[in-house]
């Protein structure tokens, strides 16, 4: 009958994670994937054809770099009725804010904005990449777990983005979608330019991918699209 172990080793290795060889029909762990490293960080960001390919957009070049999260806090310091709630919704109105990583112990950041070249008359797309370093996988993980009560906390509602020298920003943020580990989500102007973004947020070992991209003319799935691909660049075992 031990011939039939490996078989079974097997069978168990198609429900449980992390079993991936046998010795003398006994399942052995898989190693642990590779960490990724403050300097493989730039390398896991799309280059600007690639982001303008899954904006729709050809002509899309980088238009700002960062080492450290973006804050947008102080536009949503109150909510729609004065309350303050807007700012607990921060993690969807913007990609890799510092808000939402304090505390996390998150170690290392690369970002970048990308659109259509300042030279362009108008624009109508917009993306922002990040990719965030943890000390570890479990890291992480609980980071991403996080987020995912977070972002349930701020679905079908409006938000407000204020601003002093314009008229105050109204969003309504649609449901959020966990498919494949990635958490997703759309956010929809009201009038008088009607952007739709879409939000995606993923994790790959011990680095969270945080992507945010935006269309000025209909919805986008390029987020998701942006989010997979780059995890697809993570070290490999």
């Amino acid at each position: 009958m031990t011939h039939r172990l490996p078989v079974l080793a097997a069978a168990l290795c198609l429900s449980v994670s992390g079993c991936t060889a046998t010795t003398a029909g006994i399942a052995a762990p898989s190693a642990p994937a590779p960490l990724a490293t403050e300097q493989t960080l730039p390398t896991l960001l799309l280059a600007a054809p690639d982001v303008g390919a899954a904006l729709g957009e050809d002509d899309v070049v980088v238009s700002g770099e960062v080492s450290a999260p973006w804050d947008d806090s102080a536009h949503f310091a109150t909510g729609a009725d004065g309350s303050g709630t807007d700012l607990g919704c921060l993690a969807i109105a913007g990609a890799a804010q510092r808000a939402v990583y304090a505390g996390t112990g998150w170690t290392a950041l690369r970002g970048q904005v990308l659109r259509e070249p300042p030279t362009a008359p108008d624009w109508s797309h917009f993306a922002t990449q990040a990719v965030v370093l943890f000390p570890d996988a479990q890291a992480a993980e609980d980071f991403y777990q996080h987020a995912q009560d977070a972002w349930a906390g701020c679905t079908n509602r409006e938000l407000v983005y204020a601003q002093q020298l314009a008229p105050d920003q109204i969003w309504q943020i649609g449901p959020v979608s966990k498919k494949s580990d990635m958490l997703t989500v759309t956010r929809t102007q009201r009038g008088p330019l009607h952007w739709s973004c879409q939000r995606a947020l993923s994790v790959r070992g011990n680095v969270a991918i945080d992507v945010e991209a935006c269309d000025a003319g209909q919805p986008t799935d390029a987020a998701a699209a942006i989010t997979t691909e780059i995890g697809t660049r993570m070290p490999a075992t």
